[in-house]
């Protein structure tokens, strides 16, 4: 078909007139008004035009022809008239073909097909039809495009929406004869921890179940005298790949996968990031990569960032679900009264699609939310976006309120009891989630957060309320989302850019077809984001910092080791520790080139000067530096000085008080609270008096000693009465996962590093051996060797802690923690549903489920 008639329908005023009626009346049906409008001849004609807009080359053809079909057909499914073979052929058209299984009847039309419209869509098929390990599998274009540039081992970046099915393609690829089963190694970057437990299940749960040779997938980091496996997929952020990089020389990848790649421009954890990826291919020149992204306009970025020759782009903007942007605008806040009206997919003007009242006053954000999310939302999965932790649990609270008079089901009564016991017992979750409401943020326990997902993703949850870290990867999309004034950061509002990208979990692949965006109180928000741009150039961190804080950096390098009192300032200090090894391996003016700074203009002259100098202070080798790769060299340089100088003073007896304790220790806290004391003032600036230190070493020692959750919050209730018991809770769920999990990590790591290299210049060699894995231990909140390979294995910590009970042995590595549990009958574990739900999803996915439990 050529262009001609896709144009001729497209220039009809009678076609945009019916289509606006259909539009109208499907989203009239969404809010739950009436349908006054007899439009069933009008959508008829109109699944004929969307027939041959679906063959425009046009975008905005193709969509509109997407968007027409399915309301056309979700209007008149019942009817009579073939609606289900002519959406079919729409979505055969667009090359959409996964969207066919939305629906049964679509699904199980082919047969009812004319012939040539069969044979045209057998023969589409067949072109973008893939096999994966066996099974035949239908692609969208976008899909398609991205599995044979796989395929074919091309470096690879892609940026497409939410919903194109990114992830999919993706998964297949690396679980396939070309991934993980060709006997490659993978290296698999994301950007948190909750998306490390997301995506090694994922694969996991595709890898075949192979008796032998079958890939592991390795999400913490082995210990320098561990063997690397072969056939291995390492599921890691950037932090947990640099100490695989930095413990293991031989450590590479064949295959790198860097998801959400848009992070190299994210402060000190983007220039790291940069710095792994560097790293990997020094190591390995031919490894294939792919870099994923959201909403991206400059991938080409990623060539010029890293020196590769040739990186292909796949891009799309044609997500396989549409999204409807709707604002609500409160026109009688005392009675409730709103008017609905839709802007399309943005860019059209408002039409009004229904009045409404909610019957309720609507004065504040969170009575707007709370009451439209309601009164709409009914009978579908809805997300609810708030504005940090402590909005996000009021908003829960008032939604399950309203709620009350649901039934409690025994998934929501066994979710109820998993926060009880993974958090605490007062922890405001468990009622919400008893009434089919659940809430999600970042310093959430991992496990919590993953059951509240699933239970949102299978319909046991209707209502989740997530902040910002729904923009940080997490695959969570519903039919609805609400947002009022809508916040990242205290008092700062949504970017467009992060608009969008929340905006395109609207829409659930292969559960509906179309997603809606509620906009409440649109005119009052302090930033207009629907008329902001959808895509984002992404500005690598190092490069940022070179063009906007320049003088700031050179203050940092030219700070000396008279840095007492000298505040935090890790994206600058990360900068300057890469350009300072670069420099000595005499590679900084190809970072300097890279980052769009010429070597020979006056800045970049000037920066060179101040590293050279910089240089010259600082003694401590590269290597030993780019361990702590966030800590200026300077402070590193100040700490080092002063442990190597109590090694001299006092000998071996000194050197062995220095190494920190075991957890398990009579004087670990003691230990920690010397170390921190040392950290807290010299690399965070931090005034010592206030005794944050011995705050933080407390909570640490419980923390690796294995202590429950719930057991460390009582005890700071216990230390707090008459305060907030949620914030006390919310206050420590982040000392745990901000400050320990993170902030001490990372000092304990500089520190371990750095009294290694002081013992090894005073021949203290034996005493290196005696140090324990505290950085690990902090990481994973566990210092049994046999607990922390039950973490290894990808079972939550609260799971790892009760197996760690049951076990006699304490030193139980991976492969023999693995069979430990196969070899136990479940039942007799003693594990909550939802616990017990893991360790058998574990097992499953590896194959080895006990005979006993195999069929029950």
């Amino acid at each position: 078909m050529n262009q001609e008639l896709p144009n001729k329908v497209w220039s009809n005023p009678a076609f945009h007139e019916a289509a606006i009626a259909v539009e109208l009346a499907w989203l009239r049906r969404e809010v739950h008004a009436p349908l006054d409008v007899d439009t069933e001849l009008r959508a008829d004609k109109l699944m004929q035009a969307a027939a041959i807009l679906a063959c425009s080359k046009d975008a905005e053809h193709r969509r509109a022809a997407f968007r027409i079909a399915t309301c056309s057909y979700e209007l008149f499914a019942g009817s009579p008239k073939p609606f289900d073979q002519a959406l079919r052929v729409v979505l055969t058209r667009l090359g959409n073909f996964p969207s066919i299984l939305t629906r049964s009847a679509v699904a199980e039309s082919l047969p009812r097909l004319p012939w040539h419209l069969a044979a045209e869509e057998i023969s589409d098929a067949e072109r973008r039809t893939v096999n994966v390990r066996g099974t035949e599998t239908k692609l969208t274009n976008f899909q398609n495009n991205l599995w044979q540039s796989l395929n074919d081992g091309t470096t690879v970046a892609v940026s497409a929406p939410t919903s194109a099915g990114k992830s999919f393609v993706l998964q297949a690829f690396l679980t396939s004869d070309k991934g993980a089963l060709s006997g490659r190694t993978i290296v698999y970057i994301v950007p948190t921890r909750a998306l490390i437990t997301q995506v090694a299940s994922d694969i996991t749960a595709r890898l075949p179940r192979l008796k032998k040779d079958r890939p592991r997938v390795i999400t913490i980091p082995l210990e320098a005298d561990e063997e690397l496996p072969e056939h291995s997929i390492y599921v890691m952020t950037q932090e947990r790949a640099q100490l695989m990089l930095t413990s293991h020389p031989q450590f590479s990848a064949d295959i790198i996968i860097v998801d959400e790649a848009h992070a190299v421009g994210e402060g000190a954890r983007g220039v790291l990031l940069q710095w792994v990826i560097d790293d990997l291919l020094q190591r390995n020149p031919d490894a294939q990569i792919l870099f994923a992204s959201p909403n991206i306009k400059n991938l080409d970025i990623f060539g010029t960032l890293f020196g590769l020759p040739h990186v292909e782009i796949v891009s799309s903007d044609e997500p396989t679900v549409a999204q409807n942007f709707l604002i609500a605008e409160i026109e009688t806040v005392s009675k409730g009264n709103i008017a609905v009206r839709t802007v399309g997919d943005g860019s059209v003007t408002p039409r009004l699609v229904s009045k409404l009242s909610v019957g309720h006053t609507l004065a504040s954000r969170i009575e707007k939310l709370v009451h439209v999310a309601k009164h709409i939302g009914q009978g579908h999965s809805n997300i609810v976006y708030a504005n940090g932790a402590a909005d996000a649990e009021k908003l829960a609270m008032q939604l399950a309120d309203l709620l009350s008079d649901r039934e409690i089901t025994p998934r929501r009564q066994a979710l109820a009891k998993l926060s009880e016991e993974v958090v605490h017992g007062k922890y405001v979750l468990a009622g919400c989630l008893k009434r089919g409401i659940g809430f999600h943020y970042s310093f959430m326990p991992t496990v919590m957060r993953a059951a509240i997902e699933t239970a949102f993703a299978n319909g046991d949850l209707d209502y989740l309320v997530c902040t910002s870290t729904l923009l940080q990867g997490v695959n969570l999309p519903a039919k609805n989302i609400f947002m009022c004034k809508p916040e990242k950061g205290y008092l700062k509002p949504l970017e467009s850019t992060d608009f969008w990208n929340l905006a395109g979990r609207a829409g659930r692949l292969l559960k509906e077809f179309q997603g809606n965006i509620f906009l409440i109180d649109y005119k009052s928000w302090d930033k207009q984001p629907l008329d902001g741009p959808k895509a984002a150039d992404i500005v690598p961190s190092i490069e940022s910092t070179l063009k906007h804080n320049s003088h700031r950096l050179l203050d940092v390098i030219a700070s000396g080791t008279s840095i007492v009192g000298r505040p935090d300032q890790p994206d600058l200090e990360s900068t300057f520790v890469r350009l300072l090894t670069d420099y000595r391996r005499g590679e900084i003016k190809a970072t300097l080139r890279r980052a769009g700074m010429s070597p020979t203009s006056a800045p970049a002259k000037g920066i060179i000067d101040a590293i050279a100098g910089a240089s010259t202070l600082v003694t401590l080798p590269t290597g030993v530096l780019r361990q702590t790769p966030n800590v200026s060299a300077h402070k590193q340089q100040r700490l080092f000085d002063i442990l190597a100088q109590r090694i001299e003073e006092g000998g071996e007896k000194v050197a062995k008080k220095l190494v920190p304790s075991h957890p398990r220790e009579d004087n670990a806290f003691k230990s920690y609270a010397d170390i921190l004391e040392l950290c807290h003032g010299i690399i965070m600036g931090r005034d010592i008096n206030r005794n944050l230190h011995k705050f933080h070493a407390l909570m640490a020692q419980r923390w690796m000693r294995g202590t429950p959750l719930p057991a460390i919050i009582e005890a700071q209730l216990k230390k707090s009465p008459g305060k907030d018991t949620r914030k006390v809770i919310r206050d420590t769920l982040e000392v745990i996962e901000k400050q320990i999990r993170f902030e001490t990590v990372r000092l304990f790591g500089c520190y371990t590093a750095l009294l290694v290299h002081a013992l090894g210049e005073a021949g203290m060699t034996d005493v290196i051996q005696t140090i324990p894995s505290v950085p690990l231990f902090l990481e994973v909140g566990a210092s049994d060797k046999t607990m922390v390979s039950f973490i290894a294995l990808g079972l939550s910590r609260i799971a790892a802690m009760k197996l760690n009970e049951i076990s006699a042995r304490k030193d139980l590595d991976v492969d023999a923690a693995r069979h430990w549990l196969a070899s136990r009958n479940l039942e007799e574990l003693g594990l909550s549903s939802v616990l017990m739900d893991e360790v058998h999803n574990l097992l499953e996915a590896e194959d080895t489920i006990p005979e006993a439990d195999a069929d029950g």
